[in-house]
């Protein structure tokens, strides 16, 4: 297969804002990254697409942190992230959601939400809630608005729908005014009308706000996207905008097993 580096098809201007460079991950004997390049520029909407076992959720978790690469480098910033474990990365402006949602069930989508924002400020207090201000209760009340939580703000996260519970966890991250968000498949088991205000929150983000999503759902990643990287076998196969990729031969190839049609 024809390795093509996502990084050729960058738009010229500022340095990255996230650079990836030869990155490898060997599991054992198995290659899941196979010298990976990435640049993800500020302000850019990267959507990461490909079959199962392409290697894009590998390549998520080493951006994040999650997983140190076996050879190659990350950098967040210009400052070099390799080996620096995931919780380093808020310290970068960076959030992140997961696959499955990471919530408290059993406090409210408000202190949900203030746990967030003390997080992010490095509060550690044993009673927390004594350190709650005007702010952050003005920033929760804010949130909740943006993901579709206004009503729910004095339930249990427990209590809430699959769907909510991922509107939370966005919530979460926006509330720490983030740079660069990193978006795990965040479409993930959401109904049709969940998935509109997926997309109408992430429509909503600030246009200087980097946005990397891991996706499944086509409709998603084409809609949000500025850029989309298709990913096969460990390796990046194509990069270009939603148009673009939608007539690349070798993705019609790598999903279909066939040539693009008019």
């Amino acid at each position: 297969m024809a390795h093509t580096s996502a990084a050729q098809s960058e738009p010229s201007g500022s340095a990255p804002v996230i650079e990836v460079r030869m990155v490898t991950v060997a599991f054992g004997g198995l290659l899941a990254l196979r010298g990976v390049d990435l640049d993800i520029m500020p302000g850019e909407r990267l959507a990461v697409i490909g079959p199962n076992g392409a290697g894009k959720s590998t390549l998520f978790n080493v951006i994040a942190g999650d997983i140190a690469p076996t050879a190659g480098k990350v950098a967040v910033k210009g400052q070099d992230c390799t080996y620096r474990p995931s919780r380093h990365r808020p310290r970068l402006g960076v959030a992140r959601t997961y696959q499955k949602a990471r919530t408290f069930d059993g406090l409210t989508v408000r202190d949900n939400i203030y746990l967030a924002l003390a997080g992010h400020a490095r509060r550690h207090r044993a009673l927390w809630r004594s350190s709650v201000d005007a702010r952050m209760r003005s920033t929760a009340a804010n949130v909740a608005e943006t993901v579709w939580l206004a009503g729910q703000l004095d339930h249990p996260a427990g209590q809430l729908a699959h769907g909510q519970k991922r509107q939370l966890e966005l919530g979460m991250a926006i509330a720490t005014g983030p740079d660069v968000m990193l978006l795990d498949e965040p479409a993930s088991g959401l109904s049709r009308g969940e998935r509109e205000r997926l997309i109408e929150v992430l429509e909503s983000l600030a246009p200087e706000v980097t946005l990397l999503l891991i996706e499944h759902d086509m409709d998603v990643a084409f809609r949000i996207a500025q850029r989309v990287v298709v990913m096969a076998d460990g390796e990046t196969v194509t990069a270009g905008s939603p148009a673009q990729v939608q007539k690349d031969t070798n993705v019609h190839r790598i999903y279909l097993g066939t040539e693009a049609t008019a």
